[in-house]
């Protein structure tokens, strides 16, 4: 009974010093945690007084979209052709990564639908609506729940001319989503854009708009070959014109060559610091893009370890 007893108390034991000793780590950890907090704090501030400083000296021009002048009159050229085609009935188009392409762009259709990821962003696309009071736009800041995307402010500016044109701008600010370490956000941030970083913006369209279609769409933002493939559904029919910009020095967005798009025009030669290069699209085929995001059946090779 003794030996027994003396068993239970070293049992005990050590299971009390293993209980301080996952206490001692745990307290460990969070102490480390507030300095790491306080860098990320420190780090948020001073990128915010940056982005502050850059708003109040930069002003971008919204009469000409960001890109080589050839690649803007392949996009022109085809809506135009559209247009001429389809004068009875309205055109929309939309566009993921919003800016001077925006303004641009919007005066060629009826309906300019654009998605922008970042907020701070959208506070200079309203700068550069207010420098075009003739112009009707809406900004939208959403935000999302269990329940779906909601609006959590609106920027409204109606258009002061009695002549202007019939086309309607509206910008959706929809933030990438939120990583669970504070740390991976800082660094994480230079890396391939996935489906994960970027699953609200990404899938934006397909929940808030769900039965809308569209007869040109501009990708020019984040997260592009998963853009192209989210988009398939809600293409206004198998002619519908998908554009992508910066084509040459990414290889990466080829993979929406391979599988989902067929190349019809494309405007390699471009003077655009970066790369530039444009590339007009369709779809494959009528039923292509039904699958989720996750769920695809990879034709050429397996999934690229940056899609999800």
């Amino acid at each position: 009974m003794l030996s027994f007893d003396n068993t239970q108390w070293t049992d005990y034991e050590s299971f009390d010093k293993e209980k301080q000793r996952c206490e001692k780590i745990y307290y460990s950890l969070e102490i480390v945690k507030v300095p790491a907090r306080m860098f990320m704090f420190i780090f948020n501030i001073i990128k915010r007084i940056c982005w502050e400083v850059y708003l109040l000296f930069t002003r971008l021009p919204p009469n000409q979209a960001w890109m080589d002048p050839r690649e803007q009159a392949l996009m022109v050229k085809y809506i135009q052709e559209y247009k001429n085609e389809n004068s009875k009935r309205p055109i929309s188009m939309v566009e993921y990564g919003a800016g001077s392409s925006t303004f641009f762009f919007s005066t060629y259709v009826d309906q300019y639908i654009s998605i922008e990821h970042s907020p701070d962003y959208c506070r200079e696309l309203e700068r550069m609506a207010a420098s075009q009071p003739h112009r009707s736009v809406k900004i939208f800041y959403m935000g999302r729940n269990s329940f779906g995307f909601y609006i959590k402010r609106t920027y409204e500016q109606n258009s002061s001319s009695q002549s202007q044109s019939s086309s309607q701008i509206e910008i959706y600010c929809v933030p990438r989503n939120a990583y669970s370490l504070t740390a991976y956000r800082l660094w994480a941030t230079g890396g391939r854009s996935t489906y994960r970083m970027y699953r609200d913006y990404v899938d934006f369209l397909s929940v808030y708009f769900r039965e809308r279609k569209f007869d040109f769409v501009f990708i020019d933002g984040r997260a592009r070959p998963q853009v192209a493939y989210a988009i398939l559904k809600q293409l206004n029919g198998s002619h519908a014109k998908l554009f992508i910009h910066d084509w040459n020095q990414r290889k990466e967005y080829h993979i929406v060559e391979q599988e989902f798009y067929n190349i019809v025009d494309q405007q390699i030669e471009s003077n655009q610091v970066g790369g530039g290069g444009l590339v007009v699209l369709e779809k494959k085929s009528e039923h292509i893009g039904e699958r989720n995001i996750n769920d695809i059946q990879w034709q050429h090779g397996s999934e690229p370890a940056w899609w999800i």
